[in-house]
Protein backbone atom coordinates (compact mmCIF):
# COMPACT_ATOMS: atom_id res chain seq x y z
CA UNK A 1 0.00 0.00 0.00
CA UNK A 2 2.51 2.57 0.73
CA UNK A 3 1.92 4.53 3.61
CA UNK A 4 5.00 6.34 4.18
CA UNK A 5 6.69 9.01 2.46
CA UNK A 6 10.17 9.30 3.57
CA UNK A 7 10.03 12.92 2.50
CA UNK A 8 6.80 14.23 4.56
CA UNK A 9 5.15 13.87 7.44
CA UNK A 10 2.19 15.36 6.21
CA UNK A 11 2.20 12.91 3.12
CA UNK A 12 2.72 9.77 5.10
CA UNK A 13 -0.17 11.40 7.68
CA UNK A 14 -2.60 11.77 5.08
CA UNK A 15 -1.97 8.35 3.21
CA UNK A 16 -2.74 6.88 6.52
CA UNK A 17 -5.88 9.10 7.43
CA UNK A 18 -6.84 7.73 3.89
CA UNK A 19 -6.82 4.10 5.05
CA UNK A 20 -8.58 4.77 8.05
CA UNK A 21 -11.07 6.72 6.47
CA UNK A 22 -11.96 4.50 3.82
CA UNK A 23 -11.34 1.39 6.27
CA UNK A 24 -8.64 0.29 4.39
CA UNK A 25 -7.03 -3.36 5.38
CA UNK A 26 -3.48 -2.63 6.77
CA UNK A 27 -1.60 -5.78 7.67
CA UNK A 28 0.40 -5.76 10.85
CA UNK A 29 3.64 -5.20 9.06
CA UNK A 30 2.53 -1.82 8.06
CA UNK A 31 1.19 -1.07 10.51
CA UNK A 32 4.61 -1.62 12.70
CA UNK A 33 6.81 0.26 10.28
CA UNK A 34 4.30 2.85 9.99
CA UNK A 35 4.45 3.47 13.70
CA UNK A 36 8.01 2.92 13.81
CA UNK A 37 8.81 5.41 11.22
CA UNK A 38 6.25 8.46 12.65
CA UNK A 39 7.90 7.76 16.33
CA UNK A 40 10.98 7.98 15.14
CA UNK A 41 9.97 11.86 14.52
CA UNK A 42 10.04 12.32 17.68
CA UNK A 43 11.54 14.92 19.49
CA UNK A 44 13.68 16.30 16.69
CA UNK A 45 14.37 19.43 15.04
CA UNK A 46 11.41 21.37 13.97
CA UNK A 47 9.12 19.68 16.44
CA UNK A 48 6.82 21.34 18.83
CA UNK A 49 7.08 20.31 22.53
CA UNK A 50 8.75 17.67 22.08
CA UNK A 51 5.88 15.79 19.53
CA UNK A 52 6.92 14.31 16.66
CA UNK A 53 8.76 16.90 13.84
CA UNK A 54 7.42 17.82 10.28
CA UNK A 55 10.18 17.12 7.74
CA UNK A 56 11.91 19.50 5.89
CA UNK A 57 10.23 18.96 2.84
CA UNK A 58 7.08 19.93 4.93
CA UNK A 59 8.16 23.13 5.83
CA UNK A 60 9.42 24.16 2.78
CA UNK A 61 6.52 23.24 0.85
CA UNK A 62 3.72 23.95 2.80
CA UNK A 63 1.54 21.44 4.48
CA UNK A 64 -2.67 20.25 3.35
CA UNK A 65 -3.96 17.91 5.98
CA UNK A 66 -6.44 14.96 4.92
CA UNK A 67 -9.41 17.25 5.77
CA UNK A 68 -8.20 19.63 3.00
CA UNK A 69 -7.20 22.97 5.27
CA UNK A 70 -4.17 24.31 4.75
CA UNK A 71 -1.71 25.03 7.12
CA UNK A 72 -0.66 28.65 7.30
CA UNK A 73 2.40 28.56 9.23
CA UNK A 74 5.78 26.88 10.90
CA UNK A 75 4.26 26.73 14.45
CA UNK A 76 0.71 25.48 13.33
CA UNK A 77 2.44 23.09 11.24
CA UNK A 78 4.50 21.32 13.71
CA UNK A 79 1.85 21.91 16.41
CA UNK A 80 -0.92 20.52 14.50
CA UNK A 81 1.60 17.41 12.62
CA UNK A 82 2.90 16.60 16.07
CA UNK A 83 -1.22 16.20 17.36
CA UNK A 84 -1.95 14.55 14.40
CA UNK A 85 1.22 12.20 14.76
CA UNK A 86 0.07 11.18 18.73
CA UNK A 87 -3.26 10.23 17.17
CA UNK A 88 -2.43 8.36 14.66
CA UNK A 89 0.15 5.99 16.95
CA UNK A 90 -3.26 5.97 19.05
CA UNK A 91 -4.95 4.43 16.08
CA UNK A 92 -2.41 2.26 14.57
CA UNK A 93 -2.33 0.62 18.05
CA UNK A 94 0.88 -1.24 17.97
CA UNK A 95 2.25 -2.71 21.00
CA UNK A 96 6.27 -1.52 20.95
CA UNK A 97 7.89 -0.15 23.98
CA UNK A 98 10.02 2.10 21.67
CA UNK A 99 6.50 3.43 19.80
CA UNK A 100 4.92 3.74 23.19
CA UNK A 101 8.01 5.82 25.05
CA UNK A 102 8.03 8.27 21.90
CA UNK A 103 4.09 8.49 22.57
CA UNK A 104 4.75 8.97 26.13
CA UNK A 105 7.76 12.19 25.44
CA UNK A 106 5.35 13.82 23.36
CA UNK A 107 2.14 13.55 25.78
CA UNK A 108 4.57 14.91 28.16
CA UNK A 109 5.79 17.67 26.49
CA UNK A 110 2.42 18.58 25.14
CA UNK A 111 0.96 18.41 28.27
CA UNK A 112 3.52 20.44 30.07
CA UNK A 113 3.19 23.38 27.77
CA UNK A 114 -0.84 23.62 28.72
CA UNK A 115 -0.19 23.09 32.24
CA UNK A 116 0.41 26.41 33.98
CA UNK A 117 1.55 24.56 37.04
CA UNK A 118 4.28 22.81 34.81
CA UNK A 119 5.47 25.84 32.76
CA UNK A 120 5.87 29.03 32.43
CA UNK A 121 5.30 29.43 28.85
CA UNK A 122 1.28 28.52 29.07
CA UNK A 123 -1.03 31.43 27.33
CA UNK A 124 1.40 31.51 24.25
CA UNK A 125 -0.70 30.81 21.73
Amino acid sequence: MGIINENSLALTLNSLNEAFFFDKHLTSEEKTETAKWLAGRQGKPGSYCEMFAPTSYDFENGVQVFTGEKIPSKAATANILGQETCRALLQLSVSDIDIRGALDCATRGMMERLNERLSPNTGYY
